[in-house]
């Protein structure tokens, strides 16, 4: 990496995500209306590989990796296995950035793949992760979590709806979410069957 790179993103990048993303401010997330993308055999199915009873959830949301690169693919496991069984306690606050760290260090095993400057995809490290950070908002936003922070994309993604993305960008831009509530949550993130991210947002003690 030899561009000038400043707070972990690139110049260029940091001018892109500060005039072509919007901040969102602290809202309660069930008056999101955050809908689903697969049929409740399929939660289902997730659910008994996770090893999560549905009494124990309280958020959930899967979304697809189909027709990503591998570099891609890495990325998204990568930040996937930063965040799995973090513990957010009542009236805390996680921070996607804190748990997942800067993408934008080679050196850290981030690779190059597709991500959105000035509307277009181009490539550079980490690229993907705001497939996690999004795939976690809706997942947070259906438990019932209070947002923080929270910013979309330029353009529409393709593995959500329009408007429920969360974009991230290490020393600009994070996910934030309160735990409302008077007892623990737990984050559980996997991979399975290749093409399949999925998130749960699980009481716990």
């Amino acid at each position: 990496m030899n561009k000038f790179r400043f707070a972990g993103v690139s110049v260029m990048t940091a001018a892109f995500l500060f005039s072509a993303c919007t901040a969102v401010l602290p809202t309660p997330a069930s008056a999101l209306g955050t809908e689903e993308l697969f049929p409740a055999e399929q939660r289902e199915m997730f659910l008994a590989k996770m090893d999560i009873g549905e009494n124990e959830v309280l958020g959930f949301y899967h979304t697809t990796m189909e027709g990503s690169s591998d570099a891609r693919k890495h990325n998204i496991h990568k930040a996937l296995r930063k965040i799995n069984k973090e513990k957010i306690d009542p009236q805390a606050v996680f921070s996607f950035n804190d748990a997942v760290g800067n993408s934008n260090i080679a050196e850290d095993g981030w690779q190059k793949a597709g991500t959105i400057l000035n509307g277009q995809l181009v490539d550079d490290y980490g690229g993907g992760i705001c497939q996690v950070s999004s795939t976690l908002y809706n997942a947070t936003a259906e438990a019932g979590m209070t947002m923080v922070e929270r910013h979309n994309h330029s353009k529409s993604v393709g593995y959500v709806p329009t408007g429920q993305d969360a974009t991230v960008a290490f020393g600009l831009l994070d996910f934030q979410f309160q735990n409302p509530y008077d007892f623990p949550v737990k984050i559980k993130a996997k991979a399975y069957n290749e093409n399949d991210v999925v998130i749960a947002i699980v009481r716990t003690s």
